[in-house]
């Protein structure tokens, strides 16, 4: 009677740490998220699931993105010279391609940590410096 309660727990055991493995791959990281009040008011969330990059949210005045298979193309991007690293994450949909950036500077003995984001339709751009509430793991990010 022990060995078949033992033997039950024992096959029981890895199916439970597998099940729990998987659920952990499916979840959702957020790598970049932002807030601005100007020029106009955005709220933007960048999520990571299984490798693939989402727009989860972007919202601002004139264009709201709630869903994901409207984005045609996304592309990691990282750009470094000396006292300097920026990296970029550049989702396209139909003429807009909104860029959300992380970037760092020691250039001029001053240290500047900026996150941004870039909204480019058709010839015109409109840029917004992220609040002290910002989130960004894109410099953990392998570019692709």
């Amino acid at each position: 009677m022990m060995k078949n309660k033992l033997s039950k727990v024992l096959i029981a055991l890895p199916l439970c740490f597998i099940t729990s493995c998987s659920a952990s791959q499916n979840e959702s990281m957020v790598v970049f998220k932002c807030h601005a009040n100007e020029p106009t008011s955005i709220d933007v969330v960048i999520t990571e699931a299984g490798g693939t990059y989402q727009l989860e949210q972007f919202n601002t005045a004139e264009l709201k993105l709630a869903n994901i298979g409207l984005v045609n193309d996304v592309r990691k991007l990282s750009y470094h010279r000396s006292l300097v690293t920026e990296h970029s994450i550049v989702f396209a949909h139909d003429d807009n391609e909104i860029t959300v950036s992380d970037y760092y500077s020691e250039e001029f003995d001053t240290v500047t940590k900026e996150k941004s984001v870039t909204l480019q339709k058709n010839n015109s751009k409109k840029y917004w410096i992220c609040d002290s509430t910002a989130i960004s793991t894109l410099a953990s990010i392998e570019d692709f």
